[in-house]
């Protein structure tokens, strides 16, 4: 009963964003992340009142607090508390610590229940993700059959009926992209041949999704991380990497003849736009936004501008160029956001969350004992560190609670006794 109970609270945490603002017809906000915080936040109670029942609890916020990574991300936390006392805006900084204290609480629940199931918490993981990355490339594959060939529509990337779960269309196709790391890591681990079938016909889904999608980001992050899959298992480049880069080719073949009828040759122009073009007015934008955060760094560099306080303070930098009441919500760059609201230090305690991992798994590969589970590890942090780069997926609990779920999976299956 109790492992049963253990599937069904890491099931809910990992299928958060499913959660819509009109689940339930409820209608709590526009945007989802509103309720999927607040769902976020009850299974959090729930978790730790099971554990507290079951005389658990201290002895599981010990043990979650004791890494390396979980004290990063806990003085990650403080700072975060510290800087609401300096932030402009009170109501903003309280808004956006409650989020990111919701993260940390969530972080040691999907911990501690992760302790308790053992070893099959990694089969829980690989089966989360590969059902999660199915439904969120069918949606997007249905989306856009419902539209072109139902409605007669012209393809076209458009964010409100692309975005799905997330909000927001590059949050997606990122989010798709560190997901497809679990299948590669089915298909160069697994010798069940109908297993690595079925992988093909899931890539293929996903990968049609992303040639719908169009997100640079994700194309880079894609080509960099699949090729270093295929040069770390180049002992099986015929039988599994080629059949990989067939099933790319025919996912681009598939959306090219379906959809790109109009304008057959948009995938490789988005793709060959890959560069830093001062021209493209999208990298144009993302350039200001960055140059903008350095300079509230450099004017803040002790606690920032307060958590959360972003959204009004680039009002300041970006006022002249601002169209109607379009303001730079995010920096399209964690990292610089994190330093600017909440200063250097709480900004490099976050990026330690992501370096601690990356770098405990390279020493592997320095020693010759990196499997390909920890390769996938990498892979999918590196994911969503490029993401973090470029986006905002620390806002978006379909990344951010992906990521908790392979911290944890690494610290499970680091243990010496974990076959």
């Amino acid at each position: 009963m109790k492992s049963v109970f253990h599937a069904v609270i890491l099931s809910l945490y990992f299928f958060v964003f499913l959660i819509s603002e009109a689940s339930f017809n409820l209608y709590l906000s526009w945007d989802r992340i509103i309720p999927q915080f607040l769902f976020l936040s009850i299974l959090n109670t729930v978790s730790f009142i099971y554990l507290l029942r079951n005389n658990l609890l201290l002895i599981s916020i010990d043990s979650a607090l004791k890494d390396k990574i979980a004290k990063c991300y806990s003085f990650f936390i403080l700072i975060c508390l510290l800087s609401v006392f300096f932030a402009n805006n009170f109501s903003e900084s309280v808004v956006a610590f409650s989020q990111y204290f919701t993260y940390l609480l969530s972080f040691i629940s999907i911990f501690s229940i992760a302790k308790l199931t053992g070893e099959i918490f990694l089969k829980y993981f690989i089966v989360f993700s590969v059902t999660a990355l199915f439904i969120e490339s069918s949606s997007i594959l249905y989306n856009t059959l419902d539209r072109v060939l139902i409605n007669g529509e012209t393809f076209q990337r458009d964010n409100f009926l692309l975005r799905t779960f997330t909000g927001n269309i590059n949050i997606a196709a990122n989010s798709i992209v560190s997901k497809i790391m679990v299948v590669y890591l089915i298909i160069f681990t697994y010798k069940d041949k109908r297993l690595i079938y079925l992988s093909y016909v899931l890539l293929f889904f996903a990968f049609s999704s992303l040639f719908i999608l169009l997100t640079r980001s994700a194309f880079l992050s894609l080509g960099l991380l699949t090729l270093v899959v295929i040069f770390f298992n180049f002992k099986k480049f015929s039988k599994r990497s080629i059949p990989i880069l067939a099933v790319m080719s025919i996912g681009y073949f598939f959306v090219n003849s379906t959809f790109n009828t109009e304008n057959p040759d948009e995938i490789t122009s988005r793709i060959s736009s890959i560069s830093l073009n001062t021209e493209d007015d999208s990298i144009n934008e993302r350039l200001g936004y960055y140059s903008d955060a350095v300079k509230s760094i450099m004017q803040y560099p002790i606690l920032g501008i307060g958590v959360g306080n972003w959204k009004i303070k680039s009002i300041q930098y970006a006022g002249d160029s601002v169209v109607g009441y379009t303001v730079p919500y995010h920096a399209h760059n964690d990292f610089l956001q994190i330093f600017a609201e909440i200063g250097i230090i709480g900004g490099l305690a976050y990026l330690m969350i992501y370096l601690i991992p990356i770098y405990r798994i390279l020493i592997k590969f320095k020693d010759r004992v990196l499997d390909n589970l920890n390769l996938v590890y990498l892979l999918i942090i590196s994911a969503i560190f490029i993401d973090s780069m470029l986006n905002f997926p620390i806002a978006r609990p379909v990344n951010h609670i992906f990521l908790l779920f392979t911290l944890v999976a690494l610290l499970q299956t680091s243990k010496s006794n974990f076959k």
